[in-house]
């Protein structure tokens, strides 16, 4: 790593005392099938398989796999169990909520590559898992939702899983060091762009690499796509390129549901952060949980 990337450690500190009792009550409380698979990239992956309450231990069920936020350097999945397990419940699908990893340790692109990695493995022993190697949704929150775009772009050359819906919930989508990029309705409720700029230099070894399409996938071609869910907040920086990424998806032929959700900050949906909207995040996860259905059942 570059000496500057040790900076990492402190920040990271700070993240741990913010979410260290969400993250205990989900290791001791959460009802999960804990799994870890070797790749050759970052070493073994860990992943955490949600089922629904109600369901037989032993009935093979769709998989949407969920990726935590956290700016591509922050690793708390954890933070996202309850909600894996709201999905579950609603869309009566397995969830799995990856534990991918992060930079500075691992750069880009190897977190996308890993990750991919990963998902082959899990689906080419899928029996074990119980789970249905033909329905596979991807989705996630802040940067857990850019993984998933990018994986679609990834899959869409390799074609080793088979993606068939993608949720992006407010999330990067065109990586960039500019604040005219990421000018907010409301600065005072966005994220800081001092804080994005050091994001965005953790997570990359070269800054060329920015215009990458799975750095930026608003760079790229966006045809033959999943089926997708894109959920934006009214006052994140982040607004912009996702709406520029929704409007650009559907010009090029794909299925596209954008909804713009008002009155809200990024993280809104979470409810232990302080942007949290309870009125809205309720109608987040309904959306979330209905496209599910949508995709694995329709």
């Amino acid at each position: 790593m570059k000496k500057e990337d040790y900076s990492i450690y402190e920040y990271r500190m700070q993240k741990e005392i913010q979410n260290h009792e969400v993250v205990y009550n989900e290791r001791l409380n959460g009802k999960f099938e804990k799994i870890s698979v070797r790749t050759s990239i970052s070493g073994y992956v860990d992943g955490y398989i949600y089922r629904p309450e109600a369901c037989d231990k032993d009935e093979v069920l769709p998989v949407m796999f969920n990726f935590h936020g956290g700016g591509n350097v922050l690793g708390y999945a954890e933070v996202d169990g309850v909600y894996c397990q709201r999905l579950a419940n609603e869309a009566n699908c397995a969830v799995i909520n990856m534990d991918y990893c992060l930079a500075p340790e691992f750069k880009f692109p190897k977190p996308i590559y890993s990750t991919y990695e990963a998902i082959v493995k899990i689906k080419e022993n899928s029996y074990l898992y119980k789970i249905d190697p033909s329905r596979i949704v991807v989705g996630g929150h802040s940067a857990g939702g850019y993984i998933s775009a990018a994986l679609c772009l990834l899959d869409r050359e390799k074609k080793e899983i088979g993606i068939s819906g993608q949720i992006i919930d407010y999330s990067p989508l065109k990586q960039s060091l500019s604040e005219e990029d990421r000018k907010a309705l409301d600065p005072s409720k966005a994220m800081n762009p001092s804080r994005i700029a050091q994001y965005i230099n953790w997570y990359f070894e070269d800054l060329n690499d920015l215009d990458d399409p799975l750095a930026s996938p608003l760079l790229a071609d966006l045809s033959n796509l999943p089926r997708m869910l894109i959920l934006a907040a009214e006052y994140d920086s982040l607004l912009k390129e996702e709406k520029e990424f929704a409007d650009k998806a559907k010009a090029q032929g794909n299925n596209v549901k954008f909804e713009i959700f008002k009155d809200c900050q990024h993280g809104f949906t979470h409810k232990w952060l302080k942007e949290y909207n309870e009125k809205e995040a309720e109608r987040a996860w309904k959306m979330m949980a209905d496209f599910l259905k949508e995709i694995f059942f329709e």
